[in-house]
């Protein structure tokens, strides 16, 4: 097998990804405002905060439309995120906006979602049967977003 040939298979369950949904984020002005804020907020604390995300899927278009910060936190190593799962469902929620304000050894943040992040999501999404909106706030300004539940749609990151 050649090498082209092996990284088309490869690419083939990234492409599958984004065959069935949207491929584009819109952050309103009010969403902005609000992920900013949880940033600050999360960056003066030194801990990941979280809020509740309102969101809705408009042809090849995934519009975040508001949050809501947690007053209970978010910190995967010390705070349950019971709160979220109970907070942040249907029909006003659409999923979760979390900081990830910590660097990794080399000073670059962590842009991805942890293993203990997709055990939330998980469980989001085995509790409320629906699809979910999940956003990382990596950087003061950038956001990684996804849909996930029945399937898992990695969306391009985005400045807010």
């Amino acid at each position: 097998m050649t090498l082209r040939a092996a990284l088309a298979l490869l690419t083939l369950p990234l492409a599958a990804f984004h065959a069935d949904g949207p491929d584009a984020i819109v952050v309103s002005n009010e969403a902005a405002a609000g992920m900013r804020a949880l940033w600050s907020a999360s960056e003066a604390a030194h801990t990941e905060l979280v809020a509740c995300l309102a969101s809705s899927v408009e042809g090849d278009t995934l519009r975040i439309t508001r949050i809501q910060p947690l007053a209970a936190g978010a910190d995967s190593l010390a705070v349950s995120a019971q709160s979220s799962l109970d907070t942040c469902g249907p029909p006003t929620w659409q999923g979760t906006v979390h900081t990830h304000v910590a660097l990794r050894p080399d000073q670059q943040p962590y842009a991805v979602f942890s293993g203990a992040d997709r055990g939330i999501m998980l469980m989001w999404w085995q509790r409320w049967k629906s699809d979910g909106t999940f956003c990382l706030l990596y950087a003061r300004d950038q956001a990684h977003c996804e849909i996930d539940g029945s399937r898992v749609l990695i969306l391009p990151s985005t400045k807010y």
